[in-house]
């Protein structure tokens, strides 16, 4: 469900505000559940920060032929043998989560987002469009053991074989606390993210 007014922001220029969060510092490290089987070894740490920005290194040993296919066709993997790696920047502040590519910024999440909000930017010459489908009022989502409010923002655009759209699910305190794949074949898998920091 989404209301009718949104915004559209071409490019996201203005970066996110409010303070450097305490989950993008260097040496947080961020745990991941309902990882598919053939996928092992999986890291996800904070290696690098300047200011706001941070540099997030993941790597994971995949043996699921699928699975390593999905990752190798994105460009900016570095695949050797079954091991992939890559390292992104985004800004993590108190506000939320951005994206930092050499186009511009993109917004992950806001946790001020409204549903209907829309973010889009045009990167690797693909249109990238996130949007945010669900901002839960009340403490309904299962996360670690307890319940917390979400918010949800579903990505299209970005073109990996098999993979119509990817969903990014955040909280205030937590941020970043899931992400869902939806398939192509109309199924879906659901992952879990757990910083070991907080706002």
């Amino acid at each position: 469900m989404t209301f009718p007014a949104c915004s559209l922001i071409d490019g996201d220029d203005k970066p996110l505000k409010g303070e450097p969060s305490p989950i993008g510092a260097v040496n947080s490290t961020f745990g991941v559940t309902g990882v598919p089987e053939g996928v092992k070894d999986a890291e996800a740490v904070v290696t690098a920060q300047n200011g706001d920005i941070s540099t997030i290194s993941y790597s994971a040993t995949i043996t699921n032929p699928a699975v390593l296919e999905m990752i190798s066709a994105m460009p900016d993997v570095n695949v050797s043998g079954n091991r992939v790696s890559v390292s992104r920047d985004y800004r993590i502040t108190t506000k939320g989560f951005q994206s930092v590519y050499e186009e511009d910024n993109l917004t992950i999440m806001n946790y001020d987002a409204k549903e209907g909000d829309t973010y889009s930017l045009k990167h690797n010459g693909k249109n990238l469009v996130r949007k945010v489908t669900k901002v839960s009022k009340k403490d309904t989502y299962e996360w670690a053991f307890f319940l917390i409010k979400t918010i949800h923002v579903q990505e299209t655009g970005r073109g990996i074989p098999g993979v119509s759209k990817i969903e990014f699910i955040g909280n205030h305190k937590w941020g970043m606390v899931g992400l869902k794949l939806y398939f192509e074949d109309g199924t879906d898998q659901t992952f879990g993210i757990i910083s070991s920091k907080s706002n």
